[in-house]
């Protein structure tokens, strides 16, 4: 009886794996999807360390390849993408054109949180661009989309509005009502929220309450990974200890975020950190010719340094 039920159990063993075995597989992607999909992963990541121009590169792929399989969900993704990389290049213009694009193809899909995303981005680039009016035209219909999508965002780009309207106080509260609004996987614009506190608070001679910010900035952007946040939020930093006259700290901070510059290649700002690295150095006394010296040589052979390969 023994041997019978053993048999009975290997049987039934061997059923189910035969049964697993003959369960239809998933069918593949097809390789434009495949190659689309890449293209734009592979966008971001490097987006998301700073590198916008590599990153520029990628995302213009994927748009090309959703835009011949007519995927209009995607490739009003890929065009906000783009928009955000002009931006951060400095050609505002061309981040507004896009970002249009962006919309016309968003309100045809009747999807609002593409909507606020893309009117809240537009209204970034027409604030930088000191069009204020038409910033807070672009806010009003961000706030008017159906189920009001993403708070964080839209009110964090409105606080950007009212500094430059000179309304600090309402800035600081709608920021601090972001900060607590902003879900878990908002990172980025939970960075950008304590980035613009620490900003307010330098601006109103508080170099102390700043320095907090930007410190939580930092520690936010260095569980992602984005580099080029990382150096900002160095170089901020070192603003504040310049403030606080604490030349030492600042250059603790400038030293960081020059190399970082330096290996991410952006050659204008490495410069600019620099300086105030030497500033500081000589008003503490403090030996900083290891860290010119890497600074210096990842600038002039960018092939060995470069973080966005």
């Amino acid at each position: 009886m023994h041997l019978k039920k053993r048999a009975i159990v290997t049987l039934i063993a061997v059923l189910s794996c035969l049964a697993c075995a003959t369960t239809p597989a998933q069918p593949r992607p097809p390789e434009n999807t495949r190659k689309s999909i890449y293209y734009t992963s592979r966008g971001m990541a490097l987006f998301n360390k700073g590198c916008h121009r590599r990153a520029l590169e990628y995302f213009q792929s994927a748009h090309q390849r959703y835009a011949a399989a007519d995927d209009l969900v995607k490739v009003a993704e890929t065009l906000i993408g783009i928009g955000d990389i002009y931006y951060r290049l400095g050609d505002t213009q061309s981040a507004l054109h896009v970002y249009d694009d962006a919309l016309e193809i968003y309100q045809g899909l009747a999807d609002p949180q593409g909507m606020a995303r893309a009117l809240s981005d537009k209204a970034a680039a027409l604030i930088a661009l000191d069009r204020l009016d038409d910033a807070a035209g672009a806010l009003a219909q961000a706030d008017g989309q159906p189920g009001a999508p993403l708070p964080a965002l839209r009110w964090k780009t409105r606080s950007l509005l009212l500094i430059r309207q000179g309304k600090t106080a309402e800035a600081r509260a709608l920021l601090e009502k972001a900060l607590e609004t902003a879900a878990p996987a908002e990172e980025a614009t939970q960075s950008g929220i304590y980035f613009a506190l620490g900003h307010l608070a330098l601006s109103e001679k508080q170099p102390a309450a700043a320095r907090e910010h930007f410190a939580a900035a930092l520690q936010i952007d260095r569980t992602m990974g984005a580099y080029h946040d990382i150096a900002r939020d160095l170089e901020a930093m070192g603003n504040c200890h310049e403030a606080l006259d604490d030349p030492r700290a600042a250059v603790h901070d400038f030293k960081r975020s020059a190399k970082i510059f330096a290996l991410l290649q952006e050659k204008q700002r490495a410069e600019q950190v620099l300086a105030k690295l030497e500033a500081n150095a000589a008003k503490s006394q403090t030996d900083i010719q290891a860290t010119v010296h890497w600074v210096r040589q990842w600038l002039t052979d960018p092939a060995g340094a470069d973080l966005c390969h």
